[in-house]
């Protein structure tokens, strides 16, 4: 694990960052950011879970614990890519391009 940058807090994130680390380890907030960083959980319950009130935490903690966003995924890059270029071309976007392949229900 990469210890938190705590010397980029900035000032006005710093207490509530101080008291989150009073009741949590390092390892369980680098967990909890990790599972939201990587779709494992939404922003709500990663805040409920870690017990922050407010979204420009959780973005500061994931600054200061140093969490990586995931690799894109080539294929969604494609879709988006043809999207973009059907739209502009001022055509019409077949339906299997207008949402990512994880949001289609899989039977």
């Amino acid at each position: 694990m990469i210890p938190p940058d705590l010397d980029g807090i900035h000032p006005s994130y710093a207490d509530d960052i101080a008291e989150l680390r009073r009741r949590w380890t390092d390892e369980q907030i680098t967990d909890a950011l990790q599972r939201y960083r990587h779709g494992g959980m939404d922003s709500d319950t990663v805040m409920a879970a870690l017990d922050i009130d407010y979204v420009g935490t959780l973005y500061e903690l994931i600054a200061v614990y140093r969490i990586e966003a995931p690799a894109p995924d080539p294929v969604e890059e494609a879709r988006q890519a043809e999207m973009m270029r059907l739209l502009l071309d001022g055509k019409e976007v077949p339906a299997e391009l207008r949402q990512p392949a994880s949001w289609r229900l899989r039977h």
